[in-house]
C-alpha cells in the first residue's frame, strides 16, 4: 500500500510542478487588472473612449492636397488616352446600335453623356484646380462616412465601459471631461500627467472600411486626468465572470502548489523510496516481456496524455469555470484531475521499471541494436548504400505515387483531365516504362548470378548503358571470370600438388634408399678397409644431399610464410656479382661454358640483406651453370634504368623447357624433368621469394632453347 501512496503523492507534486508552469506567471501574486486581458481590454477603452468622446472626426476636418494626390488621382484609371480609348470603347457598341435602329434620340443622348466625360477626364488633365475641387468632394464624403461609423459604435461602447469613471483635460484646449464619480480607493486606477498624457494608439480604427487616411482619423490630442474602475459597477458588468473565475484559478493554483510542497516533504520524511517495491510486482515482469518498442510507446502515450489531461484541468479552471455551471465544472475538474494523476502516475512506475531494467539487467544499446526497428532503419540506410540507386528509386517512387494521386483527384474533379494527360503522356508513362525496365534488366541479372552459382560459367551478362546495374553486370562478369580463373588455378594447383608430392617423393627417397643401402653393407664382417671407405664416402655424399634438399625445402617454407627477418644494409651490387662470379670461377671452367660479363664501371648501390641477395646470385649462377648447353655462351649483365637495378642472366638451355616458364618457379621443378641432375629443385623457388622479400621483382623469358632471367630491384 505504501508504495502506491508513494506513486500518488510523486505524481500530485508533478501536477503541481505542471500547474506553476501552466498558471504561475499569470496568477501568482497577480491581480486580475494585472492581467494581459484586462491591458488589452483596457487600452480598447481608451482608444474608443478617445476616438467616440474626447476628441471624436468631424465631418469638416481637412487635409492639405498635395501634388502627388493629383497625380495619383489624374493616374489612378490610366493614362489620358487610356482612359479616352475606354469611354470610347463603352459607348461604340451602344452607339452603333442605336444608329443601325435609326434611334435618333438615344443615339444623341449616348454620343452627348460620351463627350461630357471625355470632355471632364481631358479637363482633369489640363487643370488643377479642377482635380483638387474633385479630391475635396472625395474627401468629405468619405470622412462622413468615417463620421458616422464611428459614431455608430458609441452605443455599444457606452454600454461595455459603464463601469469606468474618469475625470479627463485636453491638454491643448483645457477641455475638461468627466463621467462618475472619483473615489479615493478605487479597484483600479490609472494617471496621466502633462508629461505621460493619455493618447490615441489607431487601433481602434483598423476595423473600420474607410477610403481615408490612418493619420487624418488618429487624434493627435493628449489628455491629463485619471480613470478608475467602480468595482459596484464592475460586479454587475458583463467582465464580472472574467475576475471571479480568474480569482478561482488563483486560489486553485494555490492549493496545488501547497499539496506539491506537502506531497515533497512526505516525499524525504515517511515516505522514502525503495526500488524493491515496484520491481517485486507480477506486472514488472509482464513488462519485462514487451518488445523495446512497446515500452517507449507506453511510456510516451501515458506521458503525452497525462500532460493533456492536466492542460485540459487547467484550461477548465482558467478559462471556463463559472458558478452558474459550478456542478459540471466540478465534475469535468474532477475526472482531468483524475485521469491525470493516473497517466502520470503510470509513466513514472513506467519509468522506475526502465532505469531499473537497463540498469541491472539488460544493456539499452544491445537491446536498440536487436530491435526490428532499429534493424529496419538499418535496412533503409543500406537502400542508399548506392546512392544513385537509392535516390533514382525515391524519385520513382514519388513520382508513382503523386501520378496515382493525380488519377484518383482526376476522377473527382474531372476538369483536371487537361494537366493530368499530358503528365501521364510525359512524366507517368516514361518513369513507369522506365522502372518496369528496370526490374527487367535486374531479373537479368539475377538469372545471371543464378548460372554463375550453379557453375555455368561461359554464358555474359549484357552490360546495358552506365547505370549501377549496368556496373554490377560488369562486375559479375569479373566475378565470373574470377571463378574460371580460380577453377583454372585449383586444378593446376592440384596437378603441381601431385607432382610436388612425387618429386619430394623421389627426392628425398633416393638419397635415404642409397644410406640405408650402403649402411646395410658396411655390417658385412668380411669387408675391406678398402670397400668400407668406399661406402663412407658414399655415404656422406647421400647424407649431404639429404641435408641440401631438407634445409632448402624448410627454407622456401619459412619465406612463403613470411617469417623470414632482413637485416637490410646498403650493398654495392656490382661488387657482389664480381665476387659471386669469382666464387664459381672453377665450376665455370669445368663446365665448358663461356661466361660473357658486362657490367657498369662505377658502384650501383641497393638496399639488402647482404647474405640473402648473395643466395640469390648464387642460385642463378648455379641454376646456369647445370642446365646451359655445354659449349654455348652465358651473358650475365647489370645495368641501372630508371632508378631500378637490372641483373639479367641468359643462357641456351641443356634440356627443352615447353612454354609454360610458371612452373619453374614451382617447388622441386627442374630443368630435366627425368631429374637426373644434382639439386633440389628449390633454387628459382627461393630466389624469387628472397627477391620479393626485398620488394624487387624476378622474371624468366624463353625462346626456343633461350633461358633469360631478370631480377630488378629500386637503386639507392
Amino acid at each position: 500500500m505504501k508504495k502506491w501512496l508513494w506513486l500518488g503523492v510523486v505524481s500530485l507534486v508533478l501536477i503541481g510542478f505542471f500547474s506553476i508552469l501552466e498558471m504561475g506567471s499569470n496568477h501568482f501574486g497577480k491581480s486580475y487588472v494585472e492581467t494581459e486581458e484586462f491591458s488589452h481590454n483596457y487600452n480598447s477603452f481608451t482608444d474608443h473612449l478617445i476616438a467616440l468622446e474626447l476628441d471624436p472626426l468631424t465631418k469638416d476636418k481637412e487635409w492639405p492636397i498635395t501634388a502627388d494626390d493629383i497625380e495619383e488621382y489624374r493616374s489612378r484609371f490610366g493614362t489620358l488616352a487610356d482612359q479616352l480609348r475606354n469611354i470610347q470603347d463603352q459607348y461604340i457598341a451602344d452607339i452603333e446600335q442605336a444608329q443601325s435602329t435609326n434611334n435618333e434620340g438615344l443615339e444623341k443622348i449616348l454620343v452627348e453623356e460620351r463627350d461630357r466625360k471625355l470632355a471632364a477626364i481631358t479637363e482633369n488633365f489640363a487643370d488643377d484646380e479642377v482635380v483638387r475641387e474633385k479630391i475635396r468632394e472625395e474627401r468629405v464624403a468619405g470622412l462622413a462616412q468615417a463620421a458616422n461609423q464611428i459614431s455608430s459604435l458609441k452605443s455599444s461602447f457606452l454600454e461595455e465601459s459603464a463601469y469606468y469613471v474618469y475625470r479627463l483635460k485636453n491638454i491643448e484646449t483645457g477641455e475638461t471631461f468627466t463621467k462618475g464619480t472619483i473615489k479615493e480607493n478605487p479597484y483600479f486606477e490609472q494617471t496621466y500627467t502633462a508629461g505621460n498624457p493619455l493618447i490615441s494608439s489607431y487601433s481602434s480604427y483598423y476595423s473600420l472600411d474607410m477610403a481615408v487616411p490612418e493619420d487624418v482619423l488618429h487624434s493627435n490630442a493628449g489628455f491629463e486626468g485619471t480613470v478608475q474602475i467602480d468595482k459596484a459597477l464592475l460586479a454587475t458588468s458583463m467582465y464580472a465572470g472574467e475576475i471571479e473565475r480568474f480569482e478561482f484559478a488563483k486560489n486553485v493554483l494555490y492549493v496545488f502548489v501547497a499539496m506539491a510542497i506537502a506531497g515533497i516533504i512526505l516525499l524525504f520524511t515517511t515516505l522514502r523510496y525503495e526500488k524493491k517495491w515496484f520491481t517485486s510486482i507480477s506486472l514488472y515482469q509482464k513488462w519485462k516481456r514487451l518488445m523495446i518498442e512497446f515500452r517507449f510507446l507506453l511510456i510516451f502515450f501515458t506521458l503525452i496524455f497525462g500532460l493533456g489531461a492536466s492542460a485540459d484541468l487547467f484550461s477548465i479552471i482558467q478559462y471556463t469555470w463559472s458558478v452558474s455551471s459550478m456542478e459540471h465544472n466540478l465534475i469535468r475538474m474532477f475526472m482531468h484531475f483524475s485521469t491525470s494523476l493516473l497517466l502520470i502516475g503510470s509513466t513514472v512506475l513506467q519509468l522506475i521499471w526502465f532505469m531499473a531494467y537497463y540498469k541491472n539487467e539488460r544493456s539499452l544499446k544491445e537491446e536498440l541494436q536487436q530491435s526490428p526497428t532499429f534493424r529496419s532503419f538499418s535496412t533503409i540506410h543500406q537502400a542508399f548504400l548506392n546512392k544513385s540507386i537509392g535516390f533514382q528509386t525515391l524519385v520513382l517512387l514519388v513520382v508513382i505515387f503523386f501520378w496515382g494521386a493525380g488519377t484518383a483527384l482526376m476522377l473527382t474533379i474531372p476538369d483536371l483531365i487537361i494537366v493530368w494527360i499530358p503528365a501521364t503522356l510525359f512524366i507517368g508513362l516514361p518513369v513507369l516504362f522506365f522502372l518496369l525496365n528496370r526490374f527487367g534488366y535486374l531479373n537479368v541479372l539475377m538469372q545471371g548470378t543464378e548460372n554463375i552459382a550453379n557453375g555455368r560459367l561461359n554464358e555474359v551478362l549484357p552490360v546495358r548503358g552506365k547505370s549501377a546495374l549496368a556496373n554490377h553486370a560488369r562486375q559479375l562478369n569479373l566475378l565470373k571470370e574470377g571463378v574460371r580463373q580460380s577453377m583454372s588455378e585449383q586444378a593446376k594447383s592440384e596437378r603441381l600438388k601431385t607432382e610436388l608430392i612425387t618429386n619430394v617423393s623421389h627426392d628425398l627417397r633416393t638419397p635415404l634408399t642409397s644410406i640405408i643401402t650402403y649402411t646395410d653393407l658396411m655390417k658385412a664382417p668380411d669387408l675391406s678397409d678398402e670397400e668400407r671407405l668406399s661406402y663412407v664416402e658414399i655415404l656422406d655424399r647421400k647424407s649431404q644431399r639429404l641435408k641440401t634438399l631438407i634445409e632448402d625445402l624448410f627454407e622456401v617454407s619459412k619465406m612463403a610464410s613470411g617469417n623470414m627477418d632482413l637485416q637490410r644494409t646498403r650493398l654495392d651490387f656490382t661488387q657482389l656479382m664480381t665476387q659471386a662470379l669469382a666464387e664459381h670461377a672453377e665450376d665455370i671452367a669445368a663446365s665448358g661454358l663461356d661466361f660473357r660479363i658486362s657490367a657498369p664501371q662505377n658502384a650501383v648501390f641497393i638496399q639488402a640483406d647482404g647474405q640473402k641477395w648473395w643466395r640469390v646470385l648464387d642460385n642463378l649462377i648455379i641454376n646456369a651453370i647445370k642446365y646451359a648447353l655445354p659449349g654455348t655462351r652465358v651473358y650475365v649483365s647489370l645495368n641501372e634504368v630508371n632508378g631500378q637495378t637490372e641483373f639479367v642472366i641468359k643462357n641456351v638451355t641443356r634440356y627443352e623447357l615447353g612454354e609454360n616458364t610458371d612452373e619453374l618457379f614451382e617447388r622441386f621443378k627442374r630443368g630435366d624433368v627425368s631429374r637426373q641432375t644434382e639439386g633440389s629443385g628449390l633454387g628459382l623457388a627461393i630466389a624469387q621469394s628472397i627477391v620479393e622479400l626485398h620488394g624487387g621483382s624476378m622474371r624468366i623469358e624463353v625462346d626456343g632453347d633461350l633461358f633469360k632471367v631478370t631480377v630488378a630491384i629500386n637503386s639507392i
